[in-house]
C-alpha cells in the first residue's frame, strides 16, 4: 500500500516485531522461556525505528502528513516493546512464605474437569508436580506444558482458573498420558491461598478467558506433601526448564514411574 516507501517498511518492523514474535515465533519454534531482554527482538525493534529516522533526516524532514504517522507507529513500537520487556513480563514478586522448601503446602481447593470438587490433599502418597500456568493464550506455558509432558514421570498437575471447557480443549490437545490431570482453580482460591494470584494479568479482549490470571509456578511435592522444589519466576518468560527441577524426583527415586505411559 505504502508503495514500499522504506520509511513505511521501517515503521512496520518496529511495530511489527513483538506481536510476531509471540503470536508466531513462540508457538512455531516451540518456545517456552526467553532471554529477560530479548536483545535480538529489541535489535531488529529498535534498528527500525533507527532507519526510519534516517529516512526522514535524508529527505530533509517531514514532506508528507503520512511520514508523522509513519513515524509516530515506529515510535509506538519502540515504546511498546520496552513497556513489555521492562514492566508488563515481570510480576514484581516478594518472596513468599507459602512456598518454602522442606514445609508442608498448604490445602489447596481445586475441581477436576467433571467437575467434582477436591483438595491438594488428594495428592499425598505420591509424588506431585504442580504447574500453574495462565491459560492457553500463552504460547509460553503451553510449550511448558508440552516440554513438561515429555519429560515428567510423576503425578503432574497443569492448574489455571481459565475455565472448565478451556482446559478440556487443552486436554484433548495436548493428549496427556494417565499420570497427568489438568484442575480448574475457581476464583483462584489455590493461587491466592499460595499467593501466586495475577489480578487483572490477561491481556485485553481475550474472549471466553478470565481477566484475572496466575503467576506462572512451579512446585515439586513428596509423598507428604511437603515442598521439595518451588519456581516463582518474576517474569512470565523466564521459566525453569524440567532438567532443573525434575531431578529432584530423581534423587528420591521413580521418576520414570509412569515412562511407560
Amino acid at each position: 500500500m505504502s508503495g514500499y516507501d522504506p520509511i513505511w517498511i521501517g515503521s512496520f518492523f518496529a511495530t511489527f516485531t513483538m506481536p510476531f514474535f509471540m503470536m508466531v515465533l513462540a508457538r512455531a519454534l516451540g518456545i517456552s522461556r526467553t532471554s529477560k531482554n530479548l536483545p535480538v527482538i529489541q535489535l531488529i525493534n529498535l534498528s527500525a525505528v533507527a532507519w526510519v529516522v534516517y529516512q526522514i533526516s535524508a529527505r530533509g524532514g517531514f514532506a508528507t502528513p503520512s511520514e508523522y504517522v509513519a513515524v509516530g507507529l515506529a515510535l509506538f513500537g519502540a515504546i511498546s516493546m520496552q513497556l513489555y520487556i521492562h514492566i508488563f513480563s515481570n510480576y514484581g514478586r516478594k518472596p513468599n512464605v507459602a512456598i518454602v522448601k522442606g514445609q508442608a503446602l498448604s490445602e489447596l481447593p481445586v475441581q477436576r474437569l467433571d467437575e467434582t470438587h477436591t483438595t491438594s490433599a488428594s495428592f499425598t502418597g505420591e509424588q506431585t508436580l504442580l504447574v500453574f500456568f495462565r491459560a492457553n493464550w500463552c504460547p509460553f506455558c503451553l510449550n511448558q506444558l508440552k516440554v513438561v509432558k515429555a519429560k515428567a514421570g510423576v503425578k503432574v498437575k497443569f492448574i489455571s482458573n481459565q475455565g472448565i471447557k478451556n482446559s478440556e480443549k487443552l486436554a484433548k490437545k495436548l493428549m496427556l498420558p494417565a499420570h497427568f490431570e489438568i484442575l480448574q482453580d475457581n476464583g483462584l482460591a489455590a493461587a491466592k491461598t499460595l499467593g501466586i494470584e495475577d489480578l487483572g494479568g490477561a491481556p485485553s479482549e481475550m474472549p471466553g478467558y478470565p481477566s484475572d490470571t496466575v503467576k506462572a509456578t512451579v512446585i515439586a511435592l513428596d509423598e507428604d506433601g511437603t515442598v521439595i522444589f518451588g519456581d516463582e519466576t518474576d517474569n512470565y518468560r523466564i521459566r525453569p526448564h524440567p532438567d532443573a527441577f525434575l531431578h529432584v524426583f530423581e534423587l528420591r527415586g521413580s521418576v520414570q514411574a509412569f515412562s511407560a505411559a
